[in-house]
């Protein structure tokens, strides 16, 4: 069931946004892209963004993962095939270069923290070159060896146990077949959960996997104990990448330029629209707010990327 009980913060986000940096800027240069929701964190001095805010990017964001440790944003950057940071204090930054890929077949998914402080992101590879790759603390960074190149990666989890899941599909003659898989960065990858089309985004929380199945639009629930045992919590026109929300409740976005709050029992609302296409999602849940990556899909090159902030109220 649809809800639209949050549609008005899409007028507010647009009315809201305030543009930190121009086109062609690197991440460096870019603020904090302060707006009228900042308020100054309990204690600590910082001034927190809580938006409505629009940070334009020289990038395009894909997935994105808050980090709540260092208070950290980190978004996946496809066009430069690197990992950029955002905090409220420094801004925007750089916080790893990633192997080198095939031309045109980077593709970044989401992207995951560690509990050593690795990250790792899926590469698409659009059916040819699909991988995996991490940058570890100490400015290293790597491949994972021996996975499928024609499996197309897009989701990323870490559990609470430090366990990386993925979701992958491969394509043949039209059809799509997908899984869920358990990852292991020595090389290892594992299908969990079987039988979908193209999965997208994927959770593994409080001994549960949430996952987004794009082309039939339903969002499945299933222990990770028994991925078999699939209950269908929503269905939404085409789903996209995941993160967790206030009061058990998981944020998605969506080609058609909105970001959706997922209830559970076949329940949603609409929380924001009015964007481009949103991919990833992020939710700071100490300063209840939301982060989103806004990819300008007009163009097949298109050049105006936003990192877009709402509060969550």
């Amino acid at each position: 069931m649809h809800h639209p009980m949050f549609t008005s913060l899409a007028g507010l986000a647009l009315l809201g946004m305030v543009s930190a940096c121009g086109g062609g800027g690197s991440p460096s240069d870019a603020g904090s892209g302060s707006g009228s929701g900042a308020s100054t964190g309990g204690g600590s001095g910082v001034t927190v963004n809580r938006g409505p805010t629009s940070i334009a990017l020289d990038a395009d964001p894909n997935g994105l993962f808050w980090d709540a440790d260092t208070a950290t944003l980190f978004i996946a950057d496809d066009n430069g095939n690197r990992i950029l940071s955002w905090t409220d204090t420094a801004g925007l930054g750089l916080a790893a270069e990633l192997p080198s890929a095939p031309p045109d077949s980077a593709g970044l998914g989401q992207v995951v923290k560690m509990k050593d402080g690795t990250l790792v992101v899926p590469r698409f590879g659009g059916g040819t070159a699909g991988d995996v790759v991490y940058a570890k603390p100490d400015g290293t960074n790597g491949v994972v060896p021996n996975l499928d190149p024609l499996r197309r990666r897009i989701g990323l989890s870490v559990s609470e146990e430090g366990t990386l899941y993925d979701t992958f599909f491969v394509a043949m003659n039209g059809i799509k077949l997908g899984s869920v898989a358990k990852l292991d960065l020595a090389g290892t990858e594992a299908e969990v959960m079987t039988g979908l089309k193209k999965p997208v985004g994927v959770l593994a929380v409080a001994g549960e996997f949430i996952v987004t199945e794009q082309e039939t639009g339903n969002v499945y629930r299933a222990p990770i104990a028994n991925p078999a045992e699939l209950a269908v919590i929503a269905q939404i026109t085409g789903p996209d990448l995941l993160t967790t929300g206030p009061n058990g409740t998981f944020f998605t976005g969506g080609k058609d330029g909105s970001v959706r709050q997922i209830i559970g029992g076949g329940d949603w609302s609409e929380f924001a629209s009015g964007f481009q296409e949103v991919r990833g999602v992020a939710y700071d849940a100490e300063n209840k707010r939301l982060f989103l990556a806004d990819h300008d899909g007009i163009e097949e090159d298109g050049v105006t990327h936003f990192l877009r902030i709402l509060p969550v109220d």
